[in-house]
C-alpha cells in the first residue's frame, strides 16, 4: 500500500526507527539489569574483603547475605588456587580487573546468570572471587527496572503521538512545492506549450525527476511544434494544386470532354508533394527524438540504389548520368529509407534544374568522413542564393515546376544521421553530402 505514497514510506521509516530505538534501550536496559547486581555484590565483597583483614581468618567469613548464599575462592598472586569455601563443589574461576574497568569497557551483554562471581585484591596482593546467589536482589531490580518502562512508555507515548502530528505537519510543508509544481504541470497543454514545473523551489531529492519532465516537455513542444508547421506548410502548399485540379476539372464538365493526361500531371504533382511533406515530417520528427540516429547504411549499394530509381527520367529527358564509385566497402550512421531519398532528391534536382550530364562520385572516407559529390552542366546558383535554397518552399526559379521541398529534406536527414549536405561551386553546380562513416 506504501509503494506509490511517498508520506506513507516516511511514516513507515520513522516507525522502523523508533522500534529500533526502542529495542536498543530495552536491551541497555536489560545489561544495566546485571551491571546493577554485581555493582551491589562489588560492594557486600569489598566489606566482607575488610573483615578479613580484621579477623585474619577464612573461615569465620560469612556463607549466607540477604537471603543468599556466598561462596569463596582464594587464589594467590601468582594467579593459584590457594583455597575455596567448603560449599563450593570447585573453586571458581579466576577474574581479574575491577569494577569501573568492568563498567568503563564495551561488551555486547553481561549476562551474570544465576550466582554473580566478583573478584576482590587483598592487602598481600592475593584475589579472594566472593561468588553470591543474589535473588532477592535481582527481583528488586527488575521491579524497579519494569516500574520505569512503564513509567517511560506513559510519557512516551504522548510525545511520540506529537513527533507523529509533527511529522505529518513537515511532511505537508515538504511537500507543498512539489504539490504547486503538480498542479502547474496540469495546466500545461497545447494553448501553453511553452510553460514548464518550476525548479528553485522544489526538495533536491525531487529535482532530477522535474528536470527530467521538463526535458521530456520541451521534446514534446518541440514535435508539437515541428507538426503545427508540417500542417501549416501542407494546407499552404496544397491549397495551389487542389484549386487548379478543381477549376482544370470544372472546365472539363463545362466544355464535355476531360483531358486526362493534364488531370494526372495534377494528381502525380499533389501526391509528390504529400509525399515530401510526409518524409520532412518523419526528418523532423527524428530531429526531435533525443536519441541518436544508431542505424548503419550501405553508402555504394545506397547510391546506386537512388540512381537506378531515376534512370527512367533520365531516358524521358535524354539526359546522361555516371556514377562513381571509390568506396566499396563504405557504412554509414543513418537510416536507408531516408538516406536514399535524400540522394535521390538531390540527383533529381540536377536533373529537373540543371543540364547536361549529372555526374554522381563517392569519394574514399577522410578522417571518418565520406562525400558524394552531385553535379552538372548546368549554369549553377548564385553564391547568395545557395543557402537561401535549404529553406522550405524556396525555388531557384519562382517559376518552375516543385514544390521548393526537395533540399530542405535533405538538409534534414543529412543533419540527422550526423553528417552535412551545401553547395561546393556556383557554376557548374556541385551539391556535396557528407556522410559520418559507421
Amino acid at each position: 500500500m506504501c509503494s506509490h505514497s511517498l508520506r506513507c514510506r516516511v511514516l513507515v521509516s520513522l516507525l522502523a526507527a523508533f522500534l529500533l530505538g526502542f529495542g536498543v534501550l530495552a536491551y541497555h536496559l536489560f545489561d544495566t539489569r546485571d551491571q546493577l547486581r554485581r555493582g551491589m555484590v562489588y560492594i557486600h565483597a569489598q566489606e566482607i574483603a575488610a573483615s578479613l583483614a580484621m579477623q585474619g581468618e577464612l573461615d569465620q567469613l560469612p556463607l549466607t547475605h540477604a537471603g543468599g548464599e556466598l561462596s569463596y575462592t582464594l587464589y594467590d598472586p601468582d594467579g593459584k588456587m590457594q583455597w575455596y569455601s567448603s560449599n563450593l563443589k570447585r573453586p571458581r574461576r579466576l577474574k581479574s580487573g575491577t569494577f569501573a574497568e568492568e563498567v568503563g569497557s564495551f561488551r555486547w551483554a553481561m549476562n551474570s546468570g544465576r550466582v554473580i562471581s566478583v573478584p576482590v585484591r587483598l592487602a598481600d596482593g592475593s584475589t579472594l572471587m566472593v561468588a553470591k546467589e543474589d535473588r532477592l536482589e535481582s527481583r528488586m531490580i527488575d521491579d524497579f527496572l519494569q516500574a520505569r518502562v512503564r513509567q517511560g512508555l506513559v510519557v512516551l507515548l504522548p510525545f511520540c503521538l506529537l513527533g507523529l502530528v509533527l511529522v505529518l505537519g513537515l511532511l505537508h510543508w515538504t511537500l507543498r512545492p512539489v504539490r504547486q509544481a503538480a498542479r502547474l504541470a496540469a495546466d500545461i497543454g497545447p494553448d501553453e506549450p511553452g510553460r514548464r514545473i518550476p525548479l528553485d523551489k522544489l526538495p533536491r531529492e525531487v529535482l532530477p525527476l522535474a528536470k527530467a519532465a521538463n526535458d521530456g516537455l520541451d521534446r514534446l513542444s518541440q514535435a508539437y511544434e515541428y507538426e503545427q508547421h508540417i500542417v501549416a506548410d501542407a494546407a499552404h502548399e496544397l491549397r495551389t494544386p487542389l484549386t487548379v485540379l478543381s477549376l482544370r476539372l470544372q472546365k472539363f464538365r463545362r466544355e464535355g470532354k476531360v483531358d486526362w493526361a493534364a488531370v494526372q500531371a495534377d494528381v502525380a504533382q499533389t501526391c509528390k508533394l504529400v509525399n515530401q511533406l510526409l518524409l520532412l515530417a518523419r526528418a523532423d520528427r527524428g530531429q526531435a527524438q533525443a536519441q541518436p540516429d544508431t542505424h548503419r547504411t550501405p553508402l555504394p549499394r545506397t547510391v546506386r540504389e537512388a540512381v537506378t530509381g531515376l534512370l527512367p527520367l533520365f531516358d524521358d529527358r535524354g539526359r546522361a548520368v555516371e556514377v562513381v564509385i571509390e568506396a566499396e566497402q563504405a557504412w554509414v550512421s543513418g537510416d536507408s529509407d531516408q538516406l536514399r531519398e535524400a540522394i535521390r532528391n538531390v540527383i533529381e534536382n540536377a536533373l529537373f534544374h540543371g543540364a547536361g550530364t549529372v555526374r554522381v562520385n563517392l569519394a574514399p572516407a577522410q578522417n571518418g568522413v565520406l562525400t558524394l559529390d552531385v553535379s552538372d552542366e548546368g549554369e549553377g546558383v548564385a553564391l547568395e542564393s545557395q543557402e537561401v535554397l535549404f529553406r522550405r518552399f524556396r525555388k531557384g526559379r519562382q517559376g518552375s515546376a516543385g514544390s521548393g521541398l526537395g533540399l530542405a529534406i535533405v538538409r534534414r536527414v543529412m543533419r540527422n544521421a550526423g553528417g552535412e549536405v551545401r553547395f561546393i561551386s556556383a557554376g557548374p553546380c556541385v551539391i556535396r553530402l557528407s556522410f559520418i562513416s559507421a
